[in-house]
C-alpha cells in the first residue's frame, strides 16, 4: 500500500538534528550534540508506538531524555485549548444546508459564508455522539472540497465554491481525516476510505519532497512552501495509518489488556477505550486511575470537611438558629471512615509505601484541584 511507503522518510528526516552539516564558525565539522532538534521530535514520538515501531520509539525517548532543554524563554502557543464550541449552539445558528457558517457571537447573524479547513473535526465529533447520518453529510461536503482541490484550503467560500483570497495553503492539516477515522469506526463505510486514498496519493503526488512533506502554499497551482509543520506527523499521519489498521491497540475493544501491580493495588492498562487531545496524543484512562491517590485523597477530603464544618459552626453560633455545641462528625456511610476514632486508626494502618514503585505517576494533592474545581463544599442552607 503507497501509504506505508510513506511514513518512513517523513519521519527519519523529522527526527534527524537540524543542522544540515553546516560548518562551525572556525570551518570545523559541526558536533550535532550541540545543535538543538525540532520540536517535531517530540510531537510524533507517540506515532512511533502506534506504528509499531518500539525500538525506535525507545530510542528517540533516550536522546530527547539526554539532549532537550525546555528552560528556554519563548512564545508559548496554546492555540489547541481553546478550539472546540458548543453543540447546541453550532446547530441552531451556524448550520446551513450541512454546511457551518461563520456568524456573529451576539446576533446569531452570518457574517462569513465560508468553511474553514479547521472546522473539518466536527463530523468526527458528532460521530462520537451517535450523530452519524448528521455528521456523514456535514462530512461529504468537505470532502467534495477536498477533491476539488487535492485539500483543504485553509478557507474555502462556499456559495462561489472557491478558495478565499491568502488563504489557499494547506499545510497538511490532519481535521477531515480525523472525522474519517472516526466516522470508518463508526460506520465501516467505504467511501471514508476513499478519502483516505485520496489523502495518501495527494500527499505523496504534490507535497512529497527530498526529505519530507512541504506545506502547500497554495492549492490553485500546488506551489509548496519551505516547511513541515509537526502536527503532519504527530496527527495527520497518525490519523490515517489508524483509519487503514483496524487491528491497532488504538481500537482495542477490552478484550486484551495488560494487568499492572501498584502500590495502590492493581490497575489494567492498555484495554482500549483511547481519548485522543486536540494533538492526537492518546491518553489511556485506565492510566489516570491508576495514578489517583485515593486513600491520601480520603484523608485529606475529611480534614478538609472538618475544618470547614467546625468554621461553619464557629460562626453560626451567633446567629438565631445556632448549631449543636457537640463536636461535628460527618453522616457515616458503608465502607468509609468518618468517626475521629476510625480516622485516626486509618492512619496508623496506612499501607507503607514500597520502595521502588512499578508505577510512578505524578499526583496533584487535593487543595491544588479543589482551586482548579472551584466551590466544592457548599452551605446546605
Amino acid at each position: 500500500m503507497p501509504f506505508r511507503l510513506l511514513i518512513p522518510l517523513g519521519l527519519l528526516c523529522a527526527l534527524l538534528p537540524q543542522h544540515h552539516g553546516a560548518p562551525g564558525p572556525d570551518g570545523s565539522a559541526p558536533d550535532p550534540a550541540h545543535y538543538s532538534f525540532s520540536l517535531t521530535l517530540i510531537d510524533a514520538l507517540d506515532t512511533l508506538l502506534i506504528l509499531g515501531n518500539v525500538s525506535e520509539f525507545q530510542r528517540v525517548v533516550e536522546v530527547l531524555q539526554d539532549s532537550v532543554d525546555f528552560d528556554i524563554d519563548v512564545n508559548a502557543s496554546v492555540f489547541e485549548t481553546n478550539i472546540r464550541e458548543y453543540n447546541k449552539a453550532i446547530r441552531n445558528y451556524t448550520r446551513f444546508d450541512d454546511w457551518y457558517l461563520w456568524v456573529q457571537m451576539y446576533k446569531g447573524t452570518v457574517s462569513m459564508p465560508v468553511f474553514q479547513s479547521l472546522e473539518a473535526y466536527w463530523p468526527g465529533l458528532q460521530s462520537l455522539i451517535g450523530d452519524i447520518d448528521n455528521a456523514m453529510r456535514t462530512f461529504l461536503n468537505y470532502y467534495t472540497v477536498w477533491k476539488q482541490f487535492g485539500g483543504l484550503p485553509e478557507f474555502y467560500n462556499i456559495p462561489q465554491g472557491y478558495t478565499v483570497e491568502k488563504r489557499e495553503g494547506y499545510p497538511l492539516r490532519p481535521e477531515l481525516i480525523e472525522s474519517a477515522m472516526y466516522l470508518y469506526r463508526a460506520t465501516g463505510d467505504p467511501t471514508l476510505l476513499e478519502l483516505g486514498r485520496d489523502a495518501v496519493e495527494s500527499i505523496e503526488k504534490i507535497s512529497k519532497v527530498e526529505c519530507g512533506f512541504a506545506t502547500i502554499k497554495d492549492l490553485r497551482d500546488h506551489k509548496l512552501d519551505n516547511r513541515m509543520e509537526s502536527f503532519f506527523l504527530a496527527e495527520t499521519v497518525k490519523y490515517l495509518y489508524l483509519l487503514f489498521d483496524p487491528t491497532n491497540f488504538i481500537h482495542n475493544n477490552g478484550s486484551t489488556f495488560d494487568a499492572v501491580i501498584t502500590p495502590y493495588g492493581e490497575c489494567i492498562l492498555g484495554a482500549g477505550g483511547y481519548i485522543f487531545n486536540t494533538e492526537a496524543h492518546p491518553i489511556d484512562p485506565a492510566a489516570l486511575h491508576c495514578c489517583q491517590r485515593l486513600k491520601e485523597e480520603q484523608w485529606e477530603v475529611e480534614d478538609l470537611m472538618r475544618e470547614f464544618y467546625s468554621l461553619k459552626r464557629s460562626r453560626s453560633k451567633f446567629q438565631k438558629n445556632t448549631v449543636s455545641s457537640g463536636p461535628w462528625e460527618p453522616p457515616a456511610r458503608p465502607g468509609t471512615l468518618f468517626s475521629p476514632e476510625n480516622h485516626d486508626q486509618a492512619r496508623e494502618r496506612k499501607p507503607a509505601k514500597q520502595k521502588v514503585p512499578l508505577l510512578s505517576c505524578p499526583s496533584q494533592p487535593f487543595t491544588s484541584k479543589l482551586a482548579l474545581l472551584g466551590q466544592v463544599f457548599l452551605d446546605s442552607s
